[in-house]
């Protein structure tokens, strides 16, 4: 039996037939057995989720260099590189948006303290327990901080299963 993956969106793709999608940087910055996190409001997009700190990436712009400038600019944060550990990618899909893959960094080191320094975009910052996170989570973030602990670097959220071949 083959699959198809679904045409709702399917992100853009180009005259050289390869697709292209928006890559999200994603900020794991934990304390004592809890995670930062921020509630999203004046965004348009999942406000009420709680969510890590995050961005997307932008043109010239390598994954680490768009984590520490996302970092500056939602937390008032320094960060360096190689103060960054990759240590999962989601591969994630809606209905009403194009596919994305979602990076996430665990930070080892950081100067300063977090701040809420786009409060226009978040309600809210707090630490939570990684056992006992608030809700609503936005999906892909609750998967992968699932996930981090076990060891698991890869997961799809949102992809409709494949058919058995049952």
């Amino acid at each position: 039996m083959t699959y198809s993956a679904p045409v709702a969106s399917a992100g853009v793709t180009y005259t050289d037939g390869c697709y292209r999608s928006v890559i999200g940087v994603h900020l794991i910055l934990q304390r004592e057995g809890r995670v930062l996190l921020g509630l999203r409001a004046g965004t348009g997009w999942r406000d009420g989720h709680y969510h890590v700190p995050a961005g997307h990436l932008e043109a010239g712009e390598t994954a680490t260099a768009a984590a520490v400038r996302e970092a500056e600019e939602e937390l008032g944060l320094s960060l360096r590189e190689q103060d960054l550990e990759l240590v999962h990618t989601v591969h994630h899909w809606t209905a009403d948006d194009d596919p994305r893959l979602q990076l996430f960094f665990l930070v080892h080191f950081w100067d300063g303290e977090p701040v809420n320094a786009e409060p226009h975009k978040c309600a809210h910052l707090g630490w939570y327990p990684l056992g006992d996170l608030p809700e609503p989570m936005v999906d892909f973030t609750a998967a992968a901080l699932k996930a981090i602990p076990q060891g698991i670097t890869f997961s799809c959220v949102g992809w409709p299963e494949s058919p058995s071949d049952a």
